[in-house]
């Protein structure tokens, strides 16, 4: 499927795994990414995380039904995908910022010494719907984050997963904070061992280019006006472009890529 260009231009497709192309485009998604502002949403988002957590974390699947005290917390938001042809939710992610108070992962774990006195976004709650576009709601919602966290200058991206998902968070640039040493419980996880990973947001953009990352041109040059989580502010996030590439290109690389469909 090729996305529609305005009137005086012509489609052109381009590659996202060619990070030296120099033209910005404009990439329109089969979604819209927004942060959660009413209850309407956020139920919307709750609904869409206990899908997907009972296919992995079954044992969390009953807390999940309803909203978490963290949800409501002034230290955390809520990203939600929802689907453009139906309105759906396909995918959410909660982020707790360190801005106002101690990050909720538990007494027993602390950030590595790098990132004592940092600013930090932790990830949890994440979850997409299965499908063809699985795998482009999950980066889609990485791309809004890592926006986010430089708009809201927070010098860290934090995570608890459980391997064997920890590959996928290695491929876009997270690193081991503790070594490949044993395995933490923190208290989203529900006492079940994670493997804790950070993203260092200033460094991401130029490592990234550096290295030629295959996933480098989507996440940093083309422009995604679906992501409206600053569509309330006028300049370089919300100003259009007048190419468009396609979408279907966008999803066949990232499957190729390795980003599983959660």
């Amino acid at each position: 499927m090729t996305a529609s260009v305005s009137e005086n231009s012509e489609p052109i497709r381009h590659n996202i795994l060619d990070p030296g192309a120099s033209r910005l485009t404009s990439s329109i998604l089969p979604f819209s990414i927004r942060i959660v502002r009413n209850e309407d949403q956020l139920a919307r988002a709750v609904d869409i995380r206990a899908e997907a957590y009972e296919r992995h974390w079954p044992n969390l699947y009953g807390q999940l039904t309803s909203p978490e005290a963290q949800d409501r917390d002034p230290n955390s938001l809520i990203f939600l995908a929802e689907s453009k042809s139906n309105g759906q939710p396909v995918g959410t992610m909660r982020v707790d910022t360190n801005l106002i108070s101690e990050l909720p992962l538990g007494p027993s774990v602390e950030p590595p010494p790098e990132m004592k006195g940092q600013t930090i976004a932790y990830i949890t709650r994440l979850g997409v719907k299965q499908g063809s576009t699985g795998s482009l709601v999950k980066l889609a919602l990485f791309k809004s984050l890592h926006r986010y966290c430089l708009a809201k200058q927070l010098a860290w991206i934090l995570v608890g997963i459980r391997p064997p998902g920890d590959r996928d968070y290695v491929r876009m640039g997270f690193v081991d904070i503790n070594n490949g040493s044993d395995l933490v419980s923190i208290g989203s996880s529900g006492g079940i061992p994670v493997r804790l990973m950070a993203l260092e947001v200033n460094t991401v953009e130029r490592k990234g280019k550096e290295a030629a990352h295959p996933l480098y041109k989507f996440m940093f040059l083309d422009f995604h006006p679906d992501i409206e989580i600053f569509s309330s502010v006028s300049g370089m996030w919300s100003r259009p472009r007048k190419v468009h590439v396609s979408l279907r290109e966008d999803v066949d690389i990232l499957n190729e890529f390795g980003l599983p469909l959660v």
